[in-house]
């Protein structure tokens, strides 16, 4: 073999051996590490598929910059996500901190209700990994770890097929421990208010706030007035599954008036006898009452109301339509089927 063809088969061999390591090392993305935000360990491939991801499916809404300030955010309410400022509402972690890497997959893959923010279940896991990775980059709040997840007691009720002792016990921690009618809606009396004040050692109330059944409206942490949600009207943006509702209830909504409910869910008895007077399985309670109030919505559909064409209806597109539209038209008008019979 001559000298030059021996170089050129030894540089084959090597180039071979290093891309083909049996433990699969040739597809480490080996590219360097980009600088910004918190991810200090993803390779800039994955920051720049995130990147071509979120201008294809994101930049109209959340904008450019990641600052919610896209060209349909002006027509959009709720507004889009700020990523700058990076206060994600929906997560399992305490209200206040940074959602887990799950958390913003759920947020996406699944969507926002009653938002402009939609499903993107057809996309690949590696593309909403890629977009999550980009996403953080706009902000230095990622240079810290997410908050760790709030824990998921045991539920009690979930075996139950009847659920009426988790609502009746949902009705009375939401009214008298947790007092969610100064924000929410009440959804009873006031006498039925002081009752269950009273069964939680609460003081009875002389006097309830205006609107008590209706939401008070407060500013968030960007200066903008919201509504707690009315649960027999308003649309419950994170889902209403009952783990979805205990979510939210024990994590809290981060940017809002709504805290964080897990960690307030031990608290003893003053009687003698002592003992809890509310546990933590208690938000199972109150996602179960939550739910309840939902499922009293009245239906979209009553019996009988759709009406359904059996038949295919003729648009007319010039002049005005016979009066029987199963004969053929005359005097130059033309039904879009004829319209289009030569093309």
């Amino acid at each position: 073999m001559r000298p030059l063809a021996r170089v050129c088969v030894g540089l084959i061999c090597l180039s071979g051996l290093a891309g083909c390591g049996a433990d699969g090392a040739g597809d480490v993305d080996t590219s360097p590490a980009p600088t910004l935000g918190a991810q200090t360990r993803v390779g800039s491939s994955q920051i720049e598929a995130g990147r071509q991801a979120y201008n294809t499916y994101c930049v109209g809404c959340h904008g450019e910059n990641g600052d919610g300030k896209g060209e349909a955010a002006v027509f959009l309410h709720p507004k889009p996500r700020d990523f700058q400022r990076a206060n994600f509402k929906f997560s399992s972690t305490r209200a206040g901190s940074l959602p887990t890497h799950d958390d913003l997959r759920r947020t996406i893959t699944e969507g926002l209700k009653g938002t402009a923010m939609p499903g993107w279940e057809f996309l690949r896991p590696a593309t909403v990994d890629a977009l999550i990775q980009y996403i953080k980059t706009f902000s230095p709040r990622w240079t810290r770890k997410p908050g760790a997840p709030i824990p998921f007691v045991i539920d009690p009720y979930g075996d139950l097929p009847d659920k009426s002792t988790a609502i009746h016990r949902g009705e009375v921690v939401y009214h008298g421990y947790a007092n969610c009618w100064t924000c929410h809606p009440s959804y009873v009396s006031e006498a039925r208010i002081n009752e269950h004040l009273e069964a939680m050692e609460n003081s009875r109330r002389t006097e309830f706030r205006p609107g008590l059944f209706e939401s008070a409206g407060m500013p968030n942490s960007e200066g903008e007035t919201v509504f707690p949600t009315d649960f027999k009207r308003d649309f419950v943006r994170a889902g209403t599954d009952v783990e979805d509702l205990y979510r939210s209830i024990a994590a809290g909504i981060t940017g809002t008036a709504m805290p964080s409910w897990i960690d307030s869910m031990e608290f003893l008895s003053a009687k003698p006898s002592g003992g809890p007077l509310v546990r933590q399985a208690d938000v199972w309670a109150m996602a179960y009452y939550v739910q309840n109030l939902i499922r009293q919505r009245p239906a979209k559909f009553t019996g009988g109301s759709p009406k359904i064409r059996n038949r295919v209806q003729r648009i007319f597109l010039h002049g005005e339509p016979p009066s029987d539209s199963t004969r053929s038209p005359e005097g130059g008008t033309a039904t879009l089927e004829e319209e289009f019979e030569d093309d």
